[in-house]
C-alpha cells in the first residue's frame, strides 16, 4: 500500500515539473514571437549564414 501511496505522489510529481516545462516553453515562445514582431530577431538566408554567424560570435 505505501509503494502505490509512493507512486501515485510521483506521477503527481512528474505532472507538475511537466506542466511547470510546458507553460516555461509557452513564454519563451510567446517571447520569441513579440521579439520577432519587433524587429529584434536577427534571421539568415542559408544554414551556411547562420553557422558564420555563430563561429564569429566567439
Amino acid at each position: 500500500m505505501a509503494e502505490a501511496k509512493n507512486q501515485e505522489v510521483n506521477q503527481e510529481v512528474i505532472q507538475d515539473a511537466n506542466e511547470a516545462a510546458l507553460q516555461e516553453f509557452e513564454a519563451g515562445l510567446a517571447r520569441s514571437i513579440s521579439q520577432y514582431k519587433a524587429g529584434l530577431v536577427k534571421t539568415f538566408k542559408t544554414k551556411e549564414d547562420f553557422l558564420d554567424h555563430l563561429k564569429n560570435l566567439e
